[in-house]
C-alpha cells in the first residue's frame, strides 16, 4: 500500500505530539512493508520521503487580500497534485491541517483517513484565508476520521472512531530517594499552567524545577520574570526540548513530574511518558487526559490554576514514599495499556480497509 501522509509540521521542526506521532507512524508503516511519504509545510525542499511545499499560515488570522489569500490557494493545490502524481498513493491520511489550505480535503480522487489529535477541525478554516473569504464548509465529510481521545471527538462534535495514542517503549529508572526534584517537560505555552508550577514552587522550600521545552521568547521571558517575583529564580532551570532518548534521562533524574494544564488537553503523552519511566505525576485531568488519569490511583490530581493544591499534592509525594510506590506500580500498569505500536496498527488497519478496493461482483455468464 502506498501511503501519503499530509499535515502541517514534520519533525525535526516542531516536534511537538502531533508531529511524533505522524513520523512514528508513518516508520510504523514503513517497516510493515508499506510505502509512506510526507507532505508538510516547509521552505520548498524535498528530503528522502518528505517534501516541505505546502505554505503554513499563520496561528492568529492575518488579514489578506483575495488575490494573496488566491496565491497561496493555489500554491498548495499545485503542490498537493504534485505529490498525488508523484507518490499515486492508494490512500491519504491527513494529519494536523490547521494552518493549511481547508480545500485539500476536496482535492484527493483516492481514499482519504484523517487522524484528529487536537482542535484543528474548529479552527482551521478561520486560519485559511482563502476558506475565510469564501465561507465554503470544509469536506469533512468526505474522509474517514480517527480521534485520539473521546473527549476530542465530542469536543469536535465529529463522527469517527477513537483511537487514543500510545508512547514509544521507555526503559523504567530506578527508584530515586526523593530529594525535590520536579519536572515540566512539553510545549511551553500559556496553556500548559507553567506559572502554576512556578508559583507551587514558592510553597515547597528546598525543591527544584526543571522546565524542558521550547516555547515563545517573549512568554518564556515572562516565566523568569515570574520565577523572579516568586522569589524562586535560583530553584528553576530552563532548558530547550531534547531527543526522545535524552527525554527518558530527564524523567529518570526527577522525583516527580508536573503536568498542571490549564486548558483541556487533547490527550497528553508527557504522564503517560513519565508513569512508563516510573516517576509519579501531578496533574489536572483535563480533556483527554482525563481518560486515562486517576486521582491517588496512578496520579495525583490538582484544579487547573490552583496553586496551592498543586504544591500540596507535590508535599504529599516528598513526605510519604508509599504513596509514591503505589502511584509509580499503578502508572507502569496505566502506560503499557497505551503502546504506540498498538495505536500505529489501529491507524494502519483503517488505511487498509479505506484502500481496499470494493468486491466485484460478477454477472453469471450467459449460456
Amino acid at each position: 500500500m502506498r501511503i501519503l501522509c499530509v499535515g502541517t509540521d514534520y519533525p525535526p521542526e516542531r516536534r511537538g505530539g502531533y508531529e511524533l506521532q505522524c513520523a512514528g507512524f508513518a516508520a510504523h508503516a514503513r517497516a510493515h512493508g508499506h510505502v509512506a511519504r510526507v507532505l508538510c509545510a516547509g521552505r520548498g525542499e524535498r528530503d528522502g520521503d518528505v517534501a516541505r511545499t505546502l505554505r503554513r499560515f499563520p496561528v492568529v488570522p492575518q488579514p489578506t487580500s483575495p488575490e494573496e489569500a488566491w496565491r497561496a490557494e493555489a500554491h498548495n493545490a499545485r503542490a498537493f497534485e504534485r505529490e498525488l502524481e508523484r507518490v499515486r498513493p492508494d490512500v491519504v491520511c491527513w494529519w494536523r491541517l490547521g494552518e493549511l489550505s481547508m480545500s485539500l480535503l476536496r482535492r484527493a480522487d483516492v481514499p482519504t483517513v484523517g487522524v484528529v489529535c487536537d482542535g484543528w477541525m474548529l479552527d482551521g478554516p478561520e486560519r485559511d484565508p482563502w476558506a475565510r473569504m469564501t465561507r465554503r464548509a470544509p469536506a469533512f465529510h468526505r474522509s474517514r476520521w480517527l480521534f485520539v481521545s473521546e473527549h476530542l471527538r465530542a469536543r469536535v462534535g465529529g463522527d469517527g472512531r477513537v483511537v487514543h495514542a500510545g508512547i514509544e517503549p521507555l526503559a523504567p529508572a530506578d527508584e530515586r530517594a526523593w530529594d525535590g526534584r520536579l519536572l515540566y517537560a512539553g510545549r511551553v505555552s500559556p496553556l500548559k499552567g507553567i506559572d502554576v508550577a512556578i508559583r507551587a514552587l514558592a510553597q515547597l522550600p528546598g525543591m527544584r524545577l526543571d522546565i524542558v521545552g521550547d516555547g515563545a521568547p517573549d512568554y518564556l521571558a515572562d516565566l523568569r520574570a515570574l520565577a523572579r517575583a516568586a522569589g524562586v529564580a535560583g530553584r528553576v532551570r530552563f532548558a530547550a526540548s531534547v531527543p526522545r532518548e535524552a527525554l527518558r534521562e530527564r524523567y529518570a533524574a526527577a522525583d516527580a513530574v508536573l503536568f498542571p494544564v490549564r486548558w483541556d488537553e487533547p490527550f497528553g503523552l508527557v504522564p503517560l511518558e513519565a508513569m512508563a519511566v516510573g516517576r509519579p505525576v501531578v496533574a489536572t485531568g483535563r480533556g483527554g487526559s482525563a481518560e486515562y488519569l486517576r486521582d491517588g490511583e496512578n496520579a495525583l490530581l490538582a484544579p487547573s490554576g490552583d496553586v496551592a493544591a498543586t504544591a500540596a499534592a507535590v508535599r504529599a509525594l516528598a513526605e510519604h514514599a508509599p504513596l509514591r510506590r503505589a502511584l509509580v506500580a499503578a502508572g507502569r500498569k496505566t502506560a503499557a495499556a497505551f503502546p504506540a505500536a498498538k495505536s500505529h496498527a489501529a491507524v494502519l488497519a483503517a488505511l487498509e480497509a479505506a484502500a481496499r478496493p470494493r468486491a466485484v461482483v460478477e454477472e453469471p455468464a450467459c449460456v
